[in-house]
């Protein structure tokens, strides 16, 4: 039997090729984007689950009350993790680490930069990174060691077993040796970590300039805990909720616990409530995804019933010899399967040519687990349930038809049949309407976000590390780099612009009310750094030389900070910062170092370049290319022992959005893939109709009737069809896209010319694809349509 459904399967395929070649390069499209957005969501529900015992991992973290506002960080103070070890028994382990950075490590005449981090001796034993070599006991047991990945190993010695190796740090006030106590295995696809060696924290904690990791009223490194099977993670959690407020009197902090597991997809915090986070984005495809699929199903459900009138005598003869219901659903159904099969393994050869430039567009390194059984589970699941759903309902149709009314001379098919292939056109146009009108949303506020004036001059803004000499010598490095006629202004400050560095909630000022706190940026600067970023001076004046004293004791402010200020107390002209009085020497207009979704912040800028290593360079852009040779001449000349380093201020701007970036070009792929599948089941349907109206297109012929009205026929059914889908979709994209713009502090509005555009691109391209079937019909001579008569 279920050879014979093949062979039947099979004749029809080869006899009706254009259906065929139709259903399966739009199953096959379909197939392909639900394989490539199930390997993206595979590898980010994964994301960094691999550990050991991770499921007893637990990040500390806080909620900063400032007025109204919560504000949640990760960073909290140097000296957590210990005292959380000691007072609670349920932590087995307690670690503390730092933000990630980049250092030059020197091994004979190997000179390279690593990036990195600082951990606590409990780290490897927290997160269980697998060890190529040595041993994870003693990897952060003495200040002298260090850890490095498998990567950094070659590229340093030439090999990975790099165990007793020595390798010296160089750093701005020296150098320091290190020995080689463990190499870590190449991190697994689905780890997001991104580092390449892991130095003591002990050695932070302990340069003299690091005296504030002692204090409990300072953050800055991230404090991670592992607790035993036993304990109860949220019970654990309220018990810390006033650790640090009991042993610093005034603080507004609530300690909290939360799962690491939970931290990628879920780390998203909005008043003190977790909000969503990258889950939001795996759901969003999740969907694509499923519509880009259903809409490649319904094509094949449209062109099925569509042939239905072909297939109907087929059914009322094997009915006549006895053939039941249920062997008719059974031959249509594997007709459905064995096309399924046929276009998954279409599929899987478009997923295999594709993949490389998926992963360069997501930032994976994701591959098709052939070898996997549960992926070859769920790859027939999405084949069955493909299967099942494109040829249910010609199936139960087909199977349902009446013998009588099989065999009249002049059958048509039935209004219920005709109005279910209306609706599901209908829905595959609202899904494209959908993703289009998304797209155009999404590409509009990104590149508003990119382009928005941020209150500062980004472009031509060259961004210099100050290292060793280079920070030492900073004013002759200066002096030297005035002399370039192209070289417009240079200044340096301990702050990047690229989100928040250093804040405070110490600061007080006459009439404050006392129940108010507000979170301060804090940005120590040089002389020239407001002209050398183009910050805009409202009121007051800038830093200068001349003024001596008052500068540096004074403080520019932004105009945030200026309205909070003088909102309670009009006439304030000063303010306290950690005890000591500030004049305000001037105010700049409001600018962005965060990302758009983030409100604009009160900002202090103090004269206070000490500890600045940051170095911006306005220059012009006459010749870029040799400005930059110069620069990095000089550069190399005062500090030859750290290699030059150079980025521009808008290209490290626009790094703030790329996971917004990725989302953007994932929508408009999958949105011209919805419209090409969309238009392939309308190029068969319009096929189809064009097949049905050949006599009645040849007798208009011969009435005179033009071309033009002849494609006005097949024309008018579509178009409308695809017009109140368009209609319909548009108000659900418009709902969908606010609540995605929601996500910003600063947005576009959602201009009235999307849904024209949108509709514009759908209602041209669905035209010309039904347009070139009319045309191919309206040609045949009438003579050969009309022969019979």
């Amino acid at each position: 039997m279920l050879s014979n459904y093949l062979k039947i399967a099979l004749r029809g395929f080869a006899k009706h090729k254009l259906t065929f070649f139709i259903n399966l390069f739009g199953l096959a499209l379909g197939l392909w984007a639900s394989i490539l957005i199930g390997l993206w969501v595979k590898s980010e529900l994964n994301m960094n689950r691999d550990f050991a015992e991770i499921d007893q991992v637990y990040r500390i973290m806080e909620h900063q009350r400032y007025g109204a506002e919560i504000f949640t960080t990760y960073s909290t103070p140097g000296i957590l993790a210990n005292e959380l070890k000691e007072v609670f028994p349920e932590v087995e382990r307690a670690a503390t680490y730092s933000w990630n950075q980049d250092n030059l490590f020197i091994v004979d005449d190997t000179k390279i930069k690593l990036n990195g981090f600082y951990a606590g001796e409990d780290y490897l034993h927290i997160m269980q990174y697998d060890i190529l070599h040595g041993d994870r006991n003693k990897a952060l047991e003495e200040i002298s060691n260090i850890v490095i990945s498998a990567d950094a190993a070659v590229k340093l010695f030439g090999k990975t077993d790099a165990v007793g190796e020595t390798v010296v740090m160089k750093e701005t006030e020296g150098d320091n040796s290190f020995v080689v106590q463990a190499v870590l295995a190449p991190f697994s696809e689905n780890s997001n970590s991104q580092f390449e060696f892991i130095l003591p924290f002990r050695f932070m904690f302990d340069k003299p300039y690091n005296g504030w990791l002692k204090e409990w009223g300072n953050n800055g490194p991230s404090t991670i805990v592992r607790l035993n099977k036993e304990s109860d993670w949220q019970a654990f959690s309220a018990s810390i909720e006033d650790f640090i407020l009991e042993r610093n009197e005034g603080s507004h902090i609530k300690l909290f616990a939360y799962p690491q597991t939970e931290l990628y997809l879920h780390g998203k915090f909005k008043d003190g409530i977790q909000q969503g986070g990258k889950i939001e984005y795996v759901k969003l495809f999740s969907i694509i995804g499923l519509f880009v699929l259903l809409i490649a199903c319904i094509n094949f459900m449209n062109l099925s019933t569509a042939k239905s009138q072909k297939r109907a005598k087929e059914v009322g003869v094997r009915k006549v010899v006895g053939a039941e219901k249920g062997a008719l659903v059974n031959q249509f159904l594997s007709e459905s399967l064995l096309m399924t099969v046929f276009a998954t393994g279409f599929s899987l050869l478009l997923v295999e040519l594709t993949l490389p430039i998926f992963n360069t567009l997501t930032g994976k390194s994701m591959a098709v687990p052939y070898s996997d059984g549960i992926f070859w589970l769920q790859l027939i699941s999405v084949m069955l349930f493909t299967g099942l759903v494109a040829g249910s309902y010609p199936a139960f149709y087909l199977s349902a038809t009446k013998v009588v009314s099989v065999f009249r001379s002049h059958s048509k098919s039935g209004k219920g049949v005709v109005l279910a292939r209306k609706g599901l056109v209908t829905f595959q146009f609202i899904l494209a309407t959908i993703l289009i009108v998304s797209t155009v949303v999404v590409y509009q506020q990104i590149n508003y976000a990119l382009n928005q004036n941020l209150g500062y001059d980004k472009d031509q803004l060259l961004v210099v590390p100050l290292e060793g000499k280079l920070m030492d010598n900073y004013d002759v490095f200066k002096n030297r780099i005035d002399q370039n006629n192209e070289v417009k202004s240079i200044s340096r400050s301990t702050h990047s612009l690229l989100g928040r560095n250093s804040n405070t909630g110490g600061v007080n000022w006459e009439g404050k009310d006392p129940d108010f706190n507000a979170l301060f940026e804090i940005m120590r600067v040089d002389y020239g750094f407001l002209e050398t970023i183009g910050l805009q001076l409202i009121k007051g004046e800038d830093f200068s030389r001349e003024r001596g004293a008052d500068s540096i004791q004074g403080a520019i402010i932004n105009k945030r900070a200026y309205e909070l200020i003088v909102e309670n107390n009009p006439e304030a002209t000063s303010f306290n910062l950690w005890g000591e009085d500030r004049e305000i020497t001037g105010v700049v207009d409001d600018f962005h170092f965060q990302s758009f979704h983030q409100a604009m912040e009160p900002v202090i800028i103090l004269l206070d370049p000490t500890f600045s290593s940051t170095c911006f360079i306005k220059i012009g852009t006459h010749d870029i290319q040799n400005t930059i040779a110069s620069i990095q001449g000089l550069a190399e000349e005062i500090n030859p022992d750290f290699p030059f380093q150079y980025t521009f201020m808008d290209e490290n701007y626009a790094r703030l959005y790329n996971e917004d970036v990725k989302v953007r070009e994932l929508a408009k792929y999958f949105s011209i893939l919805t419209i090409l599948i969309s238009c392939l089941g309308l190029l068969g349907l319009s096929a189809h109709v064009a097949e049905q109206k050949t006599k009645e297109i040849g007798i208009r012929k011969v009435l005179g009737a033009t071309t033009f009205s002849i494609l006005n026929v097949i024309n008018k059914e579509f178009i409308a069809i695809v017009a109140i889908s368009i209609l319909l979709g548009s108000g659900l994209a418009y709902w969908a896209m606010q609540e995605w713009l929601s996500g910003y502090a600063y947005r576009i509005d959602f201009e009235w010319w999307f849904i024209p555009l949108a509709a514009g691109v759908i209602l041209s391209i669905a035209y010309l694809t039904v347009t070139l079937q009319a045309l191919k019909a309206a040609q045949i001579n009438p003579a050969s349509t009309l022969k019979s008569e």
